[in-house]
């Protein structure tokens, strides 16, 4: 199916949901709550039924992120080169139903960075798998909606410490836009960042975890980190605005406010990274972590989060320090995403995502 009949059947679906909402009436951050309190919230066990991307919205709700089952396929891409201005290339579509795939993909599987590159190293798997056979896997299993995100980086350093300036291993996936320049104006509303809530939610658990630091790392560091991309719709605003949802180095961690650095191929953008505090704030504890480690014990954690305090606090520090145009939130719109690993040091790790959503209310008027 090509992008352009997938992204008619979804404005088709969104026009209904619009109907629906119709008839309802670098380093810096401090680590308190935004001035509204978001309504946050996780259970250690995640309810045998939660709600998947299968589902409709809630009435007055739409559903923002296309194709979360990967109905289209996910497009594969080449390592950077950063010998040549960081180019990168597609280089396969790989369909997890076994069959051929999208010829335009939302999604594609990214390894910045983590050794040699797979487009030379795929291995025989299952449709569900893109895999090299050791090191790197994402697999979706298109039955139970989850998606499993496999990374050893010791590939990557090969018993080298990892120093300071060096690039660093990432297995992520990302829907680059969502698409809103082609969707009728009264849908793309729902993408702006002054929606009355807009929602994410998904169930996580953290399923290997193995450290093996080195004498003269510069810092050792497994990250799992969710990234929305807020964009301005008549400026060139870009922040990129995440979860922090998993780092090796401690169980709660604030909110995260500087910019994208250290690296030669660095944007310069703002960055907001929620904290993981606020993340599962009502966990009654930590996420992904027990008795002051990491906890690879493979029980899922619901996660159910309101963006639209933390936006709010997003656009007041980014106006104060210079990063804004757009006046208010309605000058912003989430419009593409990644998620996956992000990781400095010799690490085994791997995580399960499923049921991944995000769902924007707006009122009439």
């Amino acid at each position: 199916m090509a992008r352009g009949e997938r992204m008619l059947l979804r404005i088709l679906f969104m026009a209904a949901a619009v109907f629906l909402a119709g008839c309802a009436s670098v380093t810096g951050g401090s680590g308190s709550e935004p001035d509204e309190a978001a309504k946050t919230g996780v259970t250690e066990d995640a309810p045998a039924e939660t709600a998947s991307p299968y589902d409709e919205p809630e009435e007055g709700h739409m559903q923002l992120i296309p194709d979360t089952a990967f109905l289209g396929g996910m497009e594969l891409i080449t390592q950077k080169d950063h010998g040549n201005g960081d180019a990168f290339s597609a280089f396969a579509v790989h369909d997890f139903r076994g069959g051929g795939g999208g010829d335009e993909p939302f999604w594609r599987l990214c390894q910045w960075d983590s050794g040699p590159d797979l487009s030379g190293m795929l291995a025989e798997s299952s449709p569900e798998e893109i895999t090299d056979g050791q090191w790197r896997s994402f697999r979706y299993d298109p039955e139970t909606d989850e998606m499993r995100f496999y990374l050893d980086t010791s590939l990557y350093y090969g018993g080298s410490p990892a120093r300071e300036g060096d690039y660093w291993p990432h297995l992520l996936i990302e829907a680059p836009d969502f698409g809103c320049r082609e969707l009728p104006g009264e849908t793309a509303e729902y993408y702006r960042c002054d929606a009355e809530k807009m929602t994410v939610s998904f169930d996580i658990r953290l399923t290997d975890y193995e450290a093996s630091p080195v004498e003269g790392d510069w810092v050792d560091a497994a990250q799992f980190l969710m990234y929305f991309y807020v964009k301005g719709t008549e400026t060139e605003d870009f922040c990129w605005f995440g979860l922090q949802l998993f780092d090796s180095r401690w169980p709660r961690n604030e909110h995260y406010v500087g910019y994208d650095g250290g690296k030669a191929d660095a944007s310069g953008a703002m960055i907001y990274s929620v904290g993981s505090k606020y993340v599962y704030k009502n966990a009654g504890g930590t996420a992904l972590w027990k008795d002051g480690a990491p906890s690879p014990d493979g029980e899922w954690r619901h996660v159910e989060i309101d963006l639209v305090p933390y936006l709010k606090d997003m656009l007041k520090r980014g106006s104060r320090d210079g990063y804004f145009k757009a006046g208010d939130l309605s000058g912003l719109r989430i419009d593409g995403m990644n998620v996956g690993w992000e990781t400095i040091g010799t690490f085994r790790h791997g995580m399960e995502l499923r049921h991944l959503r995000l769902t924007a209310l707006r009122s009439e008027g």
